[in-house]
Parts: C-alpha cells; structure tokens; sequence
C-alpha cells in the first residue's frame, strides 16, 4: 500500500444501497478493507433510509461478524428514526461507536431533532459525525451552533466543506474534527499549515468513489493514500491516519 509501517485507521467507510443502483456488501467492504491494509475502520450503512431497518441491521452484523473486531460501526441516522424511537434506543442493537447525520435527509442544522440527536450522542458519550457540503443546508458553517452548545460531543465534519467554515468551527470548537474525505489536497494542507492536524482524521469514503471514478477501488485508495503522504509527510501522515484517531476515541 505504502511505504509506511504505520497501523491505518479509517473513520469514512460504507456498506450497503448507494444511487445508481449500486450496492457494496459487507463481505466485499471486508475484503477490501483487508486487502488495503486497513486495520481499523468506522462505518455506516448507506441503506438507511432506503430499506428497511431490519436489513441495515443484517449488514452490520454482518459487518461486525467478517471483520473480528476490527470494523467500529456508526448509527446512520434519519429523522423518520427519531419519530420512531426518539432516544433511539430501538436502534442500538449493537455497541455503536458514533452516529452518522447526513443533511441532505431532512435534517435542519438548528432544529430539534439534530439537537435531539447530540443530546442522545451526549448521554451516550458517542461522537457525530455530519456530512458537510453538496448544500447550503449542510455546509459546515451551519454547524457551528449546535458544535458550540454540545462541547462535550465530538463531531466529525465530514469532508470539511468549505474549508474556511471548517477551520472557522474548529478554531472555535476545540470538540470539532474533520476527516479527509473526498477533500483536496490543498485544503488538507491547509489544515496542516493552520496548525489543526491534531484534530484532522483520515477518512475516505470508501466505496463511494466508485459512484464518480472509474478508476478500480482498491486502485483509487492506494494512490490516495499516496498522494497525501507526499503532501503531508510520512510523520503528518501517521498523525491522522493513527495517532488523532486514537486521541479521538480515546
């Protein structure tokens, strides 16, 4: 994969139904994951929504059975979830280890179900992450409310779209972070240059590239990893693709 003799972690990855009619089971994402080195991963699943729950929860046990302890698996969550179960207990088969809030699903970033969602995260001492750009209803800056009201939440956001909101709330918030990805590279050397690469994660998004790029999977993931390693540095590098991620889950 890389020169590096580093233990990769990546806090970005997917299972499940995508647009285009795209489908990645779990015993694929695990084999890739594998394949790529990845040692420890965060994932959701991108059917929520879309199906019904009781086949979200085949693919993370799935998941979680392939992987031996090695997947960490996020709560997607959508705002029909909350009308359901409004402290989600109804969801929370297994040990989750964050939960997933994308904003093109209904969600108003001030409003009180996203609220309701950070109190859960709250009790529960679990991190959000928040898909950030694509919308204005999204973009990170929106965010910086309730980032500030929770201090005590971790929050990921998701992309860091636009970066200039993104760094804004994480010199605000010393609770935000922010993962890698689908994120240029120059703003990934932003981060580092404006001394936030202690709270830059690396994520990737797997497979959802494969919705864009016709590159292979495991192809495209190498040759990024690559490509940030020579903008970062070998030691910047095992910072957020180890160390922050440590500190992050304590």
């Amino acid at each position: 994969m890389s020169s590096l003799s580093i233990s990769l972690t990546d806090v970005h990855i997917h299972v499940g139904h995508f647009e285009g009619g795209l489908y990645f089971p779990p015993s694929q994402i695990v084999e890739d994951m594998r394949a790529l080195g990845v040692k420890r991963w965060c994932f959701s699943s991108t059917s929520t929504g879309n199906v019904p729950f009781a086949h979200v929860q085949r693919e993370i046990e799935e998941v979680l059975e392939l992987s031996e302890g090695m997947a960490l698996p996020f709560l997607w969550i959508v705002p029909e979830m909350l009308a359901d179960s409004r402290d989600l207990a109804r969801y929370f088969f297994c040990d989750f280890r964050g939960l997933k809030v994308h904003g093109w699903q209904g969600w108003h970033p001030e409003g009180e179900d996203l609220r309701q969602v950070f109190k859960i995260a709250e009790e529960r001492e679990l991190p959000v992450m928040l898909h950030t750009g694509g919308k204005p209803c999204c973009e990170a800056g929106v965010y910086r409310k309730v980032c500030s009201d929770f201090q005590t939440v971790p929050v990921i956001l998701a992309h860091g779209r636009p970066i200039d909101e993104t760094m804004e709330i994480m010199q605000a918030c010393p609770n935000a972070y922010v993962d890698t990805a689908f994120m240029p590279i120059r703003d990934i050397i932003q981060l580092q240059k404006s001394g936030l690469l202690s709270r830059v994660l690396w994520g990737s998004d797997f497979p959802i590239m494969k919705f864009f790029f016709k590159s292979p999977l495991r192809k495209y993931y190498r040759r990024r990893v690559q490509s940030v390693v020579r903008a970062l540095g070998e030691d910047d590098f095992h910072k957020i693709a180890q160390q922050n991620v440590q500190s992050f889950f304590n």
